[in-house]
């Protein structure tokens, strides 16, 4: 298959750089320059198992709109250093050491021009480490944008999903964390996705095995009982009304209609709770937004050109009258 340029990578994407993480492990990552005036800086993260060749239409469509591009893979999957002496085993501490890898990739390595807003946008099990990130650093972005995020897991009935735990704890403590749990309901649901999807966009749906075929090391197994224990907990952090109301940074989330691997009332409930998100919803849309059918990804592009304008202006507006500082020589009232 012959891939349109769009979905190739982009010419001026310096790509692929590496960065040695705090465990000493190389961290793939890219980036480019708008050609013309820079409006800001996008910081692009992926979901599960995913890596940056799939983005490179997402890379070029905020290219076209202005803004610098950085892009990582994460810990232990993509083009970065895995973790096993087997690369299809996922990092156990991917869930917490995916915030830590990005705070330094954005303070050590982009090193954003601070006189133009940053912003990160994710998708998925990224959507969870943003949210995360942005509790643990408020200020480092001036805006989200989060595509089908992993705020919870799907509901299940209270029973199975008390004894799901249970099995779960009991697996990690019995010394099987390492094992990996089979993903079958998970891929049948892509698979039935993709499905309806490749009928309209062959293309489009077929990316990611695409550059998979080419560079089979890119490719990431099912999910081993610790990592999906440590992003259970992770995502149990996330149902904490408190924890969500002290996310101040400006989220835009999108959930689709058709989504049936994540939680969207857990997102709605997010987004209501957060003092600066909005919510779209996405209608006919499946979990992978940034790689859906064209008039899917136009719905969802178009929103977040809505979004980049009302942050740009709120910038604008901030850099003009900035917060005053209290008086060094103020008095404390007794």
């Amino acid at each position: 298959m012959t891939l349109p340029k769009r979905f190739l990578k982009p010419d001026d994407f310096d790509f692929p750089q590496y960065f040695a993480n705090r465990d000493g492990k190389k961290i793939r990552y890219g980036a480019a320059q708008p050609k013309g005036a820079k409006k800001g800086t996008v910081i692009l993260t992926t979901g599960y198992a995913d890596f940056t060749e799939s983005y490179f239409e997402t890379i070029n469509d905020f290219l076209d709109r202005g803004y610098a591009v950085w892009m990582m893979d994460w810990q232990g999957q993509g083009g970065s250093e895995r973790y096993y002496d087997n690369p299809r085993i996922p990092s156990p501490d991917g869930p917490i050491n995916n915030i830590r890898d990005l705070h330094d990739f954005l303070h050590n390595v982009v090193k954003p021009d601070r006189n133009a807003p940053v912003f990160l946008a994710s998708h998925s099990m990224g959507g969870q480490m943003a949210l995360h990130y942005l509790k643990e650093h408020p200020g480092d972005f001036d805006g989200a944008m989060l595509a089908t995020p992993f705020v919870d897991i799907k509901k299940m009935p209270p029973v199975k999903g008390a004894l799901s735990r249970v099995f779960m704890e009991a697996a990690c403590k019995l010394g099987l964390g390492h094992k990996r749990m089979s993903r079958k309901n998970i891929i049948r649901r892509i698979k039935k996705e993709r499905t309806v999807l490749k009928k309209q966009e062959p293309v489009r749906m077929r990316l990611h095995q695409y550059f998979a075929d080419i560079n089979p090391a890119l490719k990431l197994g099912d999910p081993t009982f610790l990592w999906i224990r440590n992003m259970t907990r992770r995502a149990d952090a996330l149902r904490d009304e408190n924890v969500l109301k002290s996310i101040t940074t400006p989220v835009l989330f999108a959930i689709c209609e058709k989504d049936a691997l994540v939680n969207n009332e857990a997102i709605r409930r997010a987004a209501k709770l957060m003092p600066n998100a909005e919510l779209t919803v996405i209608k006919d849309g499946y979990h992978g937004l940034w790689t859906e059918r064209q008039h899917i990804r136009g719905a969802w592009l178009d929103r977040i050109d809505r979004f980049l304008d009302d942050r740009q202006k709120a910038f604008a507006a901030k850099r003009r009258n900035p917060p005053k500082k209290p008086s060094s020589g103020a008095r404390r009232k007794m």
